[in-house]
């Protein structure tokens, strides 16, 4: 990763989800962001302090407390899940609602993978902007 992050994220891509879901020029439009200074840095230390091996960052450490510490969660919930996610399958969600005790709805994308909002914005789009008017 510190050696090529872009071809290391270009790896990820096409390998946590199916083919075909990106082209070249959207890959490299992303891809400037991946240009930051400390991108490698913040990127690993989200992982290792995510496995608890690394200690949260001080500026957030507040919230990392407060949703350890969350038994459950009441508020409305939809939850994406790609038919195809290359690194949390469906079964890994299956019973991700027993942490909620509002109204949780877990929708699984058919052909899509670890990316729902880019590799399908349009039914993600219309079944947030459901959510949000039964929510309101």
């Amino acid at each position: 990763m510190r050696e090529d992050p872009k071809g290391f994220a270009r790896i990820m891509w096409e390998t946590w989800s199916p083919e075909g879901w990106f082209d070249d020029a959207v890959f490299e439009r992303v891809a400037a962001s991946f240009d930051g200074p400390d991108r490698v840095e913040v990127t690993l230390h989200s992982y290792r302090s995510r496995w608890c091996e690394a200690e949260p960052d001080p500026a957030s450490e507040w919230l990392d407390n407060k949703v350890r510490a969350a038994k459950s969660l009441a508020l409305p919930t939809v939850y994406f899940q790609g038919e195809l996610d290359g690194v949390n399958p469906p079964r890994t969600s299956e019973r991700v609602s027993e942490k909620f005790t509002g109204p949780f709805e877990r929708l699984v994308l058919p052909r899509v993978g670890h990316f729902p909002t880019r590799e399908a914005p349009a039914k993600v789009a219309a079944r947030l902007a459901q959510h949000c008017e039964r929510a309101a």
